[in-house]
């Protein structure tokens, strides 16, 4: 992946089929990064994986472990 370059709609599906508005957004806000070149951006990979390093948890939606919210099994 080192040096590769994608296009817009092609950094959109590698980050799960994000919106085109959302990619914009995270561009505007600088969480992700690119490179303009002429009037076309591109987005390199090594912008992509360190979004997604960023990004990345460990933790649920309330801030607690994903385990912690398995349900207990049924004894039969």
């Amino acid at each position: 992946m080192a040096g590769e370059l994608y296009s817009i709609e092609q950094a959109r599906a590698l980050l799960g089929g994000i919106s085109r508005n959302t990619l914009y957004d995270l561009l505007r806000s600088r969480k992700l990064a690119s490179v303009p070149i002429g009037r076309r951006r591109f987005i390199s990979a090594e912008a992509i994986a360190a979004f997604v390093a960023a990004a990345s948890t460990t933790k649920g939606p309330a801030g607690r472990c994903a385990a912690a919210h398995a349900r207990p099994r049924r004894e039969s």
